[in-house]
């Protein structure tokens, strides 16, 4: 069952509806429409069941290393060197792969996946978090931790261009009749 295929609808509602009512209410519809910014942890095995079905190589419904190196770790580095402000604490691969296989049988299934759920489907709350914290990073001239006024209109084209496309030229495309 793909993406978008009926009975994907009705599972994913399923997750949703914790209260098991047949309805969602309004915190429920939410965890329905971001899945990946929800606290549900059946919604997180739901996801991770999926993404799984993707990795998963040679459908043994486990990521060996190789799949983990291939699908995983990228997405995980990328993230923890941003978290850890350095790759040199980031674990290699095979660290993390072993690590993560508490049952220590060469294979991650989604229970032993669950920790790398905000590395595979970071959601909007993820996003704004790096984007914050790239923002004070780059605009922080003390390197205190926090921004002032001054230092964000030093540094006011950083904080424009997150919200604007300087690129973007409108008038190219204004037409007088």
């Amino acid at each position: 069952m793909g993406h978008g295929d009926p009975g994907w609808w009705k599972e994913q509602i399923n997750n949703a509806d914790l209260d098991r009512n047949g309805t969602l209410s309004f915190y429920e519809f939410m965890d329905f429409l971001h899945p990946e910014d929800s606290n549900n942890i059946e919604i997180h095995r739901w996801l991770l069941r999926e993404k799984l079905k993707r990795m998963d190589s040679d459908r043994d419904g486990k990521l060996n290393l190789e799949e983990f190196m291939d699908h995983v770790y990228a997405f995980y580095k990328t993230y923890a060197e941003f978290e850890n402000g350095s790759a040199g604490d980031v674990p290699q691969p095979e660290e993390k792969f072993a690590d993560l296989d508490v049952n220590k049988d060469k294979g991650l299934d989604v229970e032993e996946l669950i920790p790398m759920l905000p590395y595979l489907h970071p959601g909007e709350l993820s996003h704004a978090k790096y984007y914050s914290s790239y923002l004070i990073h780059e605009a922080d001239d003390d390197k205190d931790g926090k921004l002032s006024l001054g230092e964000m209109l030093n540094h006011e084209m950083l904080f424009y261009t997150s919200l604007l496309d300087v690129d973007e030229d409108d008038d190219d495309f204004h037409d007088e009749l």
